[in-house]
């Protein structure tokens, strides 16, 4: 599958310099468009005074090629990808010709990757990570203590297993029970009536298997506390799925009316959040006359950008604070806080 690149030209009028930005979007996506637009109208209205831009297109079917070219044409800084599966050669062609690069979406195991894992990939938004820290502090929080998991067999429930297993402990939460679901099964009734007996039950899948779980309940009028994954805080998949109203999940703290109000922004996602703070982090590297460089992002330190506080360091790259994660829930009257982020 191609994998296009859309150099976003940012025009500096108090610098002698001409800062490029490459956007990394598959050509197939259809959210192409929409991430193009939102992108074009952030640019326009909070950049520096008289800032210009214009887009470019890099054509490949491999990342590698894309990004030489994209070296070639005096690119600094690269966003993306939006699909989590591409991160691998994203970062692996973005080290190979010295760009830094903001991840939008996935994690970046460092067990995988010795010596260096975090050197020229930064990270903005809520990974998986920090999700399910989001989540289980919110849990604790409300005094829950003896918790379930449900969980998808696939990507989805694998990677929800992973961090909620690991940092359980930490907010002094029990993982009493945990069950697992085929995204393909006909009937949940089984698997949820094993759950009953929790104080509360995570759910992490794909959002289709969201709306099965929460249609399942409903048939068999089952009452679980239950509390979904980051996969459903999609605001235009929310609005045309009323069934899911009510149930929280985890988001940044862009998710708040204040901070979204701030930006005028129509709908919200993950994705969408992740490219807002990594263009906001990059305008503040131009705001104070910085070229984006590794140990110019890393010399940041603490940072506030729209989805929360970041602390970015030579040691972290995924600098979003965990205090800047909330749980939401979404109803008719929009975005509303289930256990607020704390950094704001």
């Amino acid at each position: 599958m191609r994998i296009l690149i859309f150099c976003l030209c940012l025009f500096l009028p108090l610098h002698s310099w001409a800062l490029k930005v490459g956007l990394l979007l598959k050509d197939t996506s259809p959210e192409k468009e929409k991430f193009l637009r939102l992108t074009e109208e952030l640019t326009s209205r909070f950049r520096l005074e008289g800032l210009s831009y214009y887009f470019s297109t890099y054509d490949s079917r491999r990342p590698f090629k894309a990004i030489r070219q994209a070296k070639s044409e005096g690119v600094a800084v690269l966003i993306g990808p939006f699909h989590p599966g591409d991160n691998e050669k994203a970062m692996e062609a973005a080290r190979a010709y010295g760009i830094p690069i903001i991840l939008l979406t996935g994690d970046l195991d460092p067990l995988r990757m010795p010596d260096e894992p975090f050197r020229g990939v930064f990270r903005t938004g809520l990974s998986p990570r920090l999700a399910a820290k989001g989540i289980l502090r919110c849990l604790a929080k409300r005094g829950f203590q003896r918790i379930g998991l449900l969980l998808s067999l696939d990507q989805y429930g694998h990677t929800g297993v992973k961090w909620l297993k690991v940092y359980a402990w930490e907010y002094r939460l029990r993982i009493s029970k945990t069950v697992w679901f085929g995204p393909r099964d006909t009937t949940l009734f089984n698997r949820l009536e094993e759950l009953l007996p929790m104080e509360a039950v995570v759910v992490w899948c794909g959002r289709e298997s969201a709306l099965k779980v929460v249609r399942e309940m409903d048939r068999y009028g089952l009452k679980i506390p239950v509390i979904f994954g980051p996969e459903i805080a999609d605001e235009e998949f929310l609005r045309s799925h009323p069934e899911l109203h009510g149930y929280p999940f985890p988001a940044t703290a862009l998710y708040l009316s204040s901070q979204r109000r701030a930006l005028e922004i129509q709908s919200l996602s993950l994705k969408i959040s992740a490219l807002v703070d990594a263009l906001f982090l990059i305008k503040h590297l131009i705001a104070i006359g910085a070229y984006p460089t590794e140990k110019a992002f890393e010399e940041l330190g603490k940072v506030e950008l729209p989805g929360g506080t970041y602390y970015l360091s030579s040691d972290d790259h995924y600098g979003l604070l965990p205090q800047s994660v909330g749980l939401f829930i979404y109803d008719l009257g929009g975005f509303r806080p289930y256990c607020a982020p704390r950094s704001l």
